[in-house]
């Protein structure tokens, strides 16, 4: 009766123990997984983006009384979108003077043609000598928008 009474007593205590064990045990959830991977990875894209950004040249600063002939355009950072794209984009932008509006509207031109596109991006002029025929544009493509 002894080996009896000492499995009724080990029996239950054995499976409170695995019981315990199995609610310590963490679940996993497919779905939330993958979307903590996402988000880790979307984190990552834009301190990436972050970083490329503090190394990019400074904007120029315009005011009313600029004024800046511009006969061809030069792009950097463009990859979604080709330089010839680009061109046709800004050919209404050439042989012309250019004031502080005109230039404005020159990178919201190309700003909305990647939105058309789900794109979002900063489009600016950096600082550069502006008494040369050649005005460079800087692109910083970002992340699609959602």
């Amino acid at each position: 009766m002894r080996c009896s009474s000492y499995l009724a007593f080990v029996i239950p205590v054995v499976f409170a123990f695995n019981a315990a064990a199995q609610q310590n045990q963490p679940t996993y959830d497919a779905g939330a997984l993958m979307r903590q991977t996402e988000q880790m990875m979307r984190q990552n894209q834009l301190q990436q983006a972050a970083q490329k950004r503090a190394a990019l040249p400074p904007a120029a600063v315009f005011n009313e009384t600029t004024s800046i002939q511009v006969e061809r355009f030069k792009f950097n950072g463009n990859r979604l979108l080709t330089t010839a794209q680009l061109q046709t984009l800004v050919a209404s932008f050439a042989n012309r003077a250019l004031n502080q509006h005109d230039l404005e509207r020159l990178t919201e031109t190309i700003s909305d043609a990647y939105r058309q596109l789900g794109w979002l991006v900063q489009v600016y002029i950096p600082k550069q000598d502006l008494s040369g025929s050649e005005l460079t544009v800087q692109v910083v493509e970002s992340l699609p928008h959602k």
